[in-house]
């Protein structure tokens, strides 16, 4: 029984490394999209946020405010009080 001969491949030499081409996808070829004129760059702060804090000052924000520091407030009165009420009942009954 014999075989096929075997045929002969030529030697070729390993490709050099700025031979080889990567072709990403065509969306990482794009450039980044610029920004309008009137668009502030991020990670940038303007001058009146880096001296005050952001918080304004009206009416309507100081009543949500008050509102909700009493609401804060009367829960922890209740929670404190509820909790002395049940330690006064389970210490009597």
């Amino acid at each position: 029984m014999s075989s096929a001969p075997r045929r002969t491949v030529p030697a070729t030499a390993p490709q050099a490394p700025e031979g080889r081409r990567y072709f990403p996808a065509p969306i990482y070829g794009r450039q980044a999209p610029t920004l309008p004129p009137d668009e502030p760059v991020p990670g940038t702060v303007e001058e009146w946020e880096a001296v005050t804090a952001v918080r304004p000052d009206t009416p309507h924000v100081r009543a949500l405010r008050f509102l909700s520091t009493a609401g804060d407030l009367l829960a922890a009165i209740v929670l404190i009080g509820g909790g002395m009420g049940l330690i006064g009942l389970a210490t009597h009954l």
